[in-house]
């Protein structure tokens, strides 16, 4: 479903009120379980961390998203799923929605979890503006009256994360770990995967697509939505630029800042946070700016076509848990299959504001520059899909770890992160390549029943995610 009404003004307008209305009201805490155990027995509930929150926000924005009425929920599969379960799905994360504002907001800023009031981690950050892509999506749920609430309740905390994405994280041309002070790969990784979200704001703002909704804004109004002005946002990706040139380490082919050895999701954090960058340079800034987006493209691009062409990172059942680069090639640093982590870079990958994301008035940098590569993705995503589907389930739910050397498992229980994961990168990846698609394109036996299984999967997981929450 198109949007049809600008849905940015109302948030801007309700900001201020609702901000005080959400950090004031009086929520109880939603209890998010920790998973499943290996004999699959539910964990207990443990107490609330913002990076279990904001992973169970974004399962769930993506479950929601594919329940509508042409994928999941088109009556070749199963359409009474584009009705209460789609509704259920996006009241369930306007739950949590509150319990953010609520429970782990204070002082402007993001608390570790209920009881811990020490910094959240890097990684939280980025998870939480990921909601940005459940408010941009709210017309899809305008049939189940939630248009409004996914537009306004969430525009609040938005606001909050970038402000504090830009104000306090971002110090001396790099994202910190503010608990460490200290920048480290997973600090710019995670940090710059966050600034892709603050980026698509303006982005949208300026392409021809969003014409209808963030377009409406003059730019006066879009800085006092965001909290920043558009020079302090290229001045900023100008900053992070230059500190990505800084960092390139030409022996390991690898950016350097405190190794070049890399998490797997991480690694997909630096692809998508790329995108950011090299967008807000391209449309926003000078000729010089539109010279180094495309340096910036192509020093990413070459680093992730090397990893998805090597045997040596990636298998059939999966990929390591970290990489490391040497001499331009990647190989593992870990023999085991950290399962989150690979289901969070495939969602880096094809999820979000990412690199095969490209609309009229962008770069189109993959079109334009580097057309093979997203076939590349769209081939290892296909590849990683169906490994996931034979390799990762046991009893019919995703395990925490497996064997990079033979696919066996590690680790079978299931904590609320790998589900979490696990829906993201399915919803989001499914596409991208030819093994699956939804019900319009079944149009041959095998393209049908991979894509019922990957759907049984996806909807069993997002099933499990909601009862882990509701319990």
């Amino acid at each position: 479903m198109s949007l049809t009404r600008p849905h940015c003004r109302i948030p801007f307008l309700a900001t201020i009120g609702l901000t005080l209305f959400l950090l004031s009201a009086a929520a109880a805490a939603v209890p998010v379980g920790s998973g499943i155990d290996a004999d699959g027995s539910t964990a207990s509930t443990e107490e609330m961390r913002a990076e279990r929150l904001f992973d169970v926000m974004g399962g769930l924005t993506v479950a929601g998203r594919t329940l509508r009425d042409s994928e999941m929920g088109h009556p070749d599969y199963d359409a009474s799923l584009a009705d209460e379960t789609m509704a259920r799905t996006a009241e369930v994360w306007l739950n949590l929605v509150q319990v953010a504002a609520n429970d782990l907001v204070a002082d402007n800023r993001l608390r570790a979890g209920l009881n811990d009031d020490s910094q959240a981690s890097p990684r939280a950050y980025a998870s939480a503006v990921y909601a940005y892509h459940m408010h941009h999506s709210a017309g899809r749920f305008e049939d189940h009256g939630l248009y409004d609430r996914l537009t306004l309740e969430v525009s609040p905390l938005l606001t909050l994360l970038t402000q504090q994405l830009l104000d306090d994280q971002f110090v001396d041309g790099a994202f910190r770990d503010l608990s460490r002070d200290t920048v480290t790969n997973e600090s710019m990784a995670w940090g710059l995967d966050a600034f892709h979200g603050v980026a698509y704001g303006w982005v949208r703002w300026q392409k021809p697509g969003g014409s209808d909704d963030m377009g409406e804004l003059s730019e006066s109004a879009m800085e006092r939505a965001m909290g920043h002005g558009l020079d302090a946002l290229l001045d900023a990706a100008r900053v992070l630029a230059d500190t990505l040139d800084g960092a390139w380490d030409d022996d390991s082919g690898m950016y350097r800042f405190d190794g070049t050895t890399w998490g797997l999701d991480e690694f997909g954090a630096l692809i998508r946070g790329h995108k950011g960058i090299y967008e807000v340079l391209y449309m926003f800034g000078d000729d010089d700016d539109r010279d180094q987006a495309a340096a910036l493209f192509d020093r990413i691009a070459d680093t992730l076509e090397g990893v998805i062409e090597s045997d040596l990172v990636v298998q059939d059942w999966g990929m390591p848990a970290r990489i490391r680069f040497r001499n331009g090639v990647a190989h593992p640093a870990v023999l085991d299959v950290d399962v989150a982590a690979q289901w969070r870079f495939v969602h880096a990958l094809t999820g979000g504001f990412s690199l095969i994301r490209e609309q009229d008035g962008t770069s189109q940098f993959l079109e334009n520059r580097r057309p093979e590569l997203r076939d590349g993705i769209g081939e290892l995503t296909d590849r990683l899909l169906a490994g996931g589907l034979d390799y990762h389930l046991t009893d019919g739910r995703v395990m925490n770890r497996i064997s990079f050397v033979d696919g066996a498992s590690i680790d079978g229980a299931t904590d609320t992160e790998t589900m979490a994961a696990f829906v993201m990168a399915l919803g989001n990846a499914y596409r991208v390549g030819d093994a699956f698609d939804r019900p319009d394109g079944w149009d041959e036996t095998e393209t049908e029943t991979r894509s019922r299984n990957l759907y049984d999967a996806l909807l069993a997981h997002t099933e499990r995610l909601l009862d882990t929450i509701e319990d």
